[in-house]
């Protein structure tokens, strides 16, 4: 059969030379949004030579250039921009949906002007709280609320993730509460950097950490609402302190719906604990399941809320994610960590200890198939002890508590969370462990706290 064509030439793939130096131009009309999607092994650079740009509500400066790398985002055309860009990508654009009319954008300035408005009236600041199914717009509305808030008076909103899986000035697996007091990086799709950056170009924020450990709510949903209760409690306590933030108020990024019970019991505990006035649901009207779902959502919220019940529609411009793009920010988030990012180089710090001065907890993950028996299945607030294994520990975020190594489960919970480090290391014969973290120095006396994720350099 080798004398037929084909059968045994080989197989040529052409080369695409792609010069990641050429500019290209773009012109945004005034009102449209340009969709982008930057692959996680692709760079973008944009620079805006003329009109008024923002992404999330950050405007963007004029004759300055942003990287871009692992992210998919929108730029919003305030008045006509006109563009240049560059990158490794040739492609970098939602192809057939690249630019689109901002038909949303009267109801996020109607609802900033509200929210203006309830600040001014009172001295204590509305605490809003954005709802919805995963890839409607959640994420997006509180990052452009929060950056309205700022851009012309002096405020100081509270900015509450409470979706585990994103990666807002944190790893992954926490819940957080952060005071926005400058402008956020539009060049992050975590948001910017923390006080663990060192050295940065803008403000650093100052999140309240509480780590949760697991990727999904319904693997231990007591343990997540036992995290949402001692967050309340610490935002409760910083709004009566800072006048600037209670007067601000807070906006409040919720899951998915699709993670919470079916009743949204869930969904009302953590309205009643953070005392939240005013939820915005983000929803499809021509859907009728969620349409059906609004009205549920209603009568079981409207006797906390009352009126204050708005829905939104599904927000223009939005770039459906799917589990491998969540998987590559997460990622990211936790290099960036470690690591830095192109702006801001970090410098990691590597330790060897002994099985015997590491002691490790994990949460209880109901998802699990044999779990052992020793667990008491009345307490899913319980942290059970690790057995080192390189199966069970290598490549894993750990988080570091203030907790003694020695000290009981309860108070291991109940510390306040030091710090991440990564196991990237076990070594069973020496019964040693390498362990990255940010600082150098020895290996803190502290107990730690197993995460569900993990990270391979």
């Amino acid at each position: 059969m080798s004398f037929l064509p084909g059968l045994t030439d080989a197989t040529v793939i052409p080369e695409v030379y792609i010069d990641e130096n050429e500019i290209h131009k773009q012109v945004i009309p005034m009102g449209s949004i340009w969709k982008i999607r930057v692959a996680q092994e692709s760079k973008m650079t944009i620079k805006i030579i003329t009109g008024i740009a923002e992404i999330f509500g950050t405007e963007l400066a004029n004759n300055i250039e942003y990287n871009f790398q692992n992210w998919n985002f929108t730029i919003f055309a305030v008045e006509e921009v006109q563009l240049e860009w560059k990158g490794t990508d040739v492609h970098p654009i939602v192809e057939g949906e690249d630019i689109i009319p901002n038909e949303t954008a009267q109801y996020i300035y109607n609802l900033h002007f509200a929210l203006e408005k309830l600040r001014s009236q009172s001295f204590y600041g509305p605490k809003i709280m954005v709802i919805g199914n995963k890839n409607v717009g959640k994420t997006a509305l509180c990052r452009t609320l929060c950056s309205y808030t700022i851009k012309f008076k002096t405020s100081q909103p509270m900015l509450i993730n409470l979706n585990p899986q994103e990666s807002i000035f944190s790893p992954p697996g926490c819940v957080s509460a952060t005071p926005i007091s400058d402008i956020l990086d539009v060049q992050l799709p975590i948001w910017g950097q923390s006080m663990t950056s060192g050295a940065t170009a803008l403000h650093t924020k100052q999140p309240l950490l509480k780590l949760f450990g697991l990727e999904m709510i319904s693997e231990n949903k007591d343990l997540y609402l036992y995290s949402i209760d001692s967050l309340a409690k610490d935002v409760d306590e910083r709004l009566q302190k800072d006048a600037l933030i209670q007067r601000s108020g807070c906006i409040i990024n919720a899951p998915p719906l699709s993670q919470l019970d079916d009743r949204f019991d869930s969904l009302l505990h953590i309205i009643k604990q953070f005392d939240i006035n005013l939820v915005v649901m983000i929803s499809d009207e021509a859907n009728e399941d969620e349409k059906l779902q609004y009205e549920k959502i209603s009568q079981l919220i409207t006797p906390e809320v009352g009126n204050n019940f708005i829905r939104f529609p599904k927000l223009s411009g939005i770039i459906e994610s799917d589990e491998t793009y969540d998987r590559s920010l997460q990622r990211s988030a936790t290099r960036e960590y470690f690591y830095g990012n192109s702006n801001t180089a970090l410098s990691p710090f590597s330790v060897t200890v002994d099985y015997e001065d590491l002691m490790i907890w994990e949460p209880v993950n109901l998802i699990n198939v044999g779990e052992p028996a020793s667990i008491d299945s009345t307490n899913l607030l319980q942290l059970k002890p690790v057995t080192i294994t390189p199966g069970s520990i290598q490549h894993a975020l750990i988080g570091i508590t203030y907790a003694d190594k020695h000290a009981k489960s309860e108070d291991v919970r109940n510390a306040p969370l030091l710090g991440f480090a990564l196991i990237t290391e076990v070594n069973e014969k020496r019964r040693k462990i390498r362990i990255l973290v940010p600082v150098p120095g020895n290996f803190p006396n502290n107990a730690t706290i197993l995460t569900s994720y993990r990270y391979l350099e």
